[in-house]
């Protein structure tokens, strides 16, 4: 088992992980890139500016940075079915360890390319910016949004961010490998993230759900419930029950269409 985890894992540390870790960082800067350079000019601490940007984050870290977090893994599987391969492997790995494995590395690939990519952005700004500045420590004492995290203990907001950006990559990777189980073309793979994720958000929407019990808000640092750590303790626990469900029925369709030769 562990060392079919790590060859697989050594296959997941490719080119692709490095695009999308520079991907995430792209994702995360573009939305609001004019607030970046504003900042650059008022020497406005760096948290000051990740913090606003990850609350209010715009088009590019809702929808692409979802599809970045696939480049690492999520098309393995769609790879060796149009190679044919899975069945030769299967034999030699067996069924159970061989979806599993393949599962966790893409979940946690997933989850390392978004974490390293938010920790590459912070250490950037950190270069360009003092991590605060008394002039814009105006904040009220209170946790919305992590505000006063960000303000009076911003390593440990860097932390957190970090951790949420781990937790987002998991999803979406996971997710984007279920799809490759149901429709075969890598590219449809790679963007499948783009369409679920704005599928979720017209759905909240159309619903009216309230901002503090979606997940996608708490995973982007715009929610929090009691205090900043619960709420990470909270999408810890959602991710990890969501990536079980996926990972369930991902081994099933596997093991399925095994058996009654749909999948070779």
């Amino acid at each position: 088992m562990i060392n079919v985890f790590c060859a697989e894992w050594k296959r997941a540390m490719n080119i692709w992980c490095l695009l999308g870790i520079l991907g995430v960082a792209f994702s995360i800067c573009f939305d609001s890139w004019n607030d970046l350079m504003q900042s650059l000019k008022s020497n406005q601490g760096y948290v000051h500016y990740f913090f606003w940007n990850s609350a209010f984050g715009g088009m590019c870290r809702t929808y692409l940075l979802p599809i970045f977090a696939t480049f690492p893994f999520a098309t393995s599987f769609s790879h060796e079915r149009r190679n044919k391969s899975v069945a030769f492997i299967v034999s030699r790995e067996g069924k159970k360890k061989y979806c599993l494995v393949k599962y966790l590395v893409n979940a946690i690939s997933g989850g390392v390319v978004v974490a390293i990519g938010t920790a590459l952005v912070l250490f950037v700004l950190s270069m360009m910016f003092p991590m605060t500045n008394a002039e814009f420590q105006d904040v009220r004492v209170s946790d919305m949004f992590h505000s006063w995290l960000a303000v009076y203990k911003p390593m440990e907001y860097c932390m957190l961010e970090i951790c949420l950006g781990f937790f987002r990559g998991m999803i979406w990777s996971s997710i984007a490998l279920l799809i490759s189980v149901l429709i075969e073309d890598p590219f449809v793979v790679i963007v499948s993230p783009y369409v679920v994720s704005y599928a979720f958000v017209q759905f909240c929407r159309l619903l009216q759900i309230n901002n503090q019990y979606r997940l996608d808000m708490i995973l982007i640092g715009r929610t929090v419930i009691n205090s900043s750590w619960n709420t990470v303790a909270i999408a810890l626990a959602v991710t990890l029950m969501l990536d079980v469900i996926i990972g369930v029925i991902f081994i099933k369709y596997i093991v399925r269409g095994l058996k009654d030769g749909t999948i070779i």
